[in-house]
């Protein structure tokens, strides 16, 4: 740590001892304890408390244990700090309130910060819990946020940020257009976060965005949420069967034509199915199943689904099993893989096309198409007799009973059963030759139109 950081520390705790009391300072008798802590004190037992702030504080700093030589220099830097900030509140007890001429003597700023955001931000991704560390969605939708942030606040430094700044933060945030919510779970969460792994890690000594809240946010309620309505479910799974255009990939055509139905009976993440591999569906115990890997669920548990009956009737597992002859993933190909990080990989950039098919083309909005399917699932699961813990298991929820996690490999007879009562859901299109591709030409103000608002419902989201 160079010398000037050293006396930077010196300012930094000075003026956080004295502000931590001198509102209140008491008077008479009552301020003279301030003067009383002002006073030299040989005893053995303040050295050994000062060497141990010293050693504290510097640990702090550095993130591991500091050399003996700082230690050393620290200590008597600490101790003027703290009988300057005394003497503060004493004179402030007087009335006295200018400011202490030691303190504009002492440096105001370090050679470099004491934390610094992209580090911490960096360290914050890299914890295995992350998913994807530094090249994964975590870390892809934050980073924005956090460069944002420094700009705004034009420092580096996270030690230096104060709840006032967290606050002007969230209010400019607000100014801006941002959503109440988006501001919430985005915009404060990144910064908070990270600040709150910076406090576990003893870097920090107060997290600035703890407990500041968004109003204007409504109390979540599971109906707020809804999924596709028969309605619209019945438009998607009809296009499902409709004639694709040969300019789109097969594995895009596969996608159009399966994903929405295996969403639709298993209430699972889209993103889970567009990273299925042909292994991932197989027969076990006599029942073919998707084997979801921890890797790709949100929980990251191994979850074992049964196919519904209506999707094997349909020829899906023979679909499986023409991509297992070719090696490849179900949904998209790994050659056509632009060399992207892992912060964008193929099967997620297929949940994003998929969306865009139901918002765009399909004329589907206010729902998110990537969890229309979910919530839809839930809907018709209340109306059987299918055994809740089951269901939370199935679709990949925390159970209320903290049973459904116990399900694995030898329930899955009782799965397939359970799946069963789930009805089928009646599509006339099914029953039909393919309908024929109807070429809809865009205009170039259309397409430029659709991207943009596109670009702009990804930003917000």
């Amino acid at each position: 740590m160079a010398h000037q950081d050293l006396f930077a520390i010196q300012r930094e705790t000075h003026v956080r001892i004295r502000d931590a009391h001198i509102a209140e300072p008491g008077t008479g008798f009552g301020a003279l304890r301030w003067l009383a802590l002002t006073e030299n004190d040989d005893d053995p037992g303040v050295d050994e408390a000062l060497d141990h702030w010293a050693r504290e504080v510097l640990t702090r700093e550095l993130g591991g244990p500091p050399a003996e030589a700082q230690v050393e220099k620290l200590k008597p830097l600490l101790a003027e700090a703290r009988k300057g900030a005394y003497g503060d509140v004493f004179r402030a007890s007087t009335g006295d309130y200018k400011e202490n001429g030691k303190l504009g003597e002492l440096p105001k700023t370090r050679t470099k910060p004491k934390v610094d955001i992209m580090e911490a931000f960096e360290l914050y991704c890299s914890q295995p819990r992350i998913k994807g560390g530094l090249d994964g969605p975590t870390a892809k939708r934050w980073r924005p946020v956090i460069e944002r942030f420094i700009g705004w606040i034009k420092h580096r430094d996270l030690a230096r940020v104060t709840p006032q700044d967290a606050v002007r933060w969230r209010d400019y945030m607000i100014s801006q257009g941002i959503a109440p919510k988006a501001v919430r779970d985005v915009w404060l969460a990144a910064p908070r976060s990270i600040a709150t792994h910076m406090l576990n890690a003893l870097r920090l000594e107060i997290n600035p965005f703890a407990g500041i809240k968004v109003e204007g946010v409504k109390a979540w309620k599971e109906d707020d949420e809804r999924g596709f309505d028969p309605e619209q479910a019945l438009t998607i799974l009809s296009a499902t069967l409709a004639t694709p255009s040969h300019l789109i990939s097969a594995e895009m055509r596969a996608a159009r034509r399966w994903v929405p139905w295996i969403c639709a009976y298993t209430g699972a993440r889209v993103n889970e199915i567009t990273s299925l591999l042909p292994s991932d569906v197989q027969p076990i115990l006599g029942h073919w199943c998707f084997v979801l890997r921890p890797e790709i669920t949100k929980g990251k548990r191994l979850r074992r689904v049964p196919v519904h009956k209506h999707l094997r009737e349909q020829k899906f597992i023979e679909y499986v099993e023409e991509r297992r002859k070719l090696g490849k993933p179900l949904f998209y190909d790994p050659v056509r893989a632009r060399g992207g990080k892992g912060a964008n990989p193929q099967w997620q950039k297929v949940a994003e096309r998929l969306g865009d098919w139901v918002r765009d083309t399909l004329k589907i909005t206010g729902v998110q198409p990537n969890h229309g399917w979910r919530h839809l699932w839930r809907e018709i699961v209340r109306g059987t007799k299918m055994k809740p813990e089951l269901c939370d298991y199935m679709c990949g929820h925390e159970s209320k009973s903290g049973t459904g996690a116990r399900y694995g490999k030898r329930k899955l007879p009782v799965l397939a059963k359970e799946l069963a009562l789930f009805p089928r859901f009646k599509v006339p299109a099914l029953n039909r030759p393919p309908m024929p591709l109807k070429r809809t030409r865009r205009s170039p103000q259309q397409i430029a139109a659709d991207k943009a608002e596109s670009t702009a419902r990804r930003a917000t989201a």
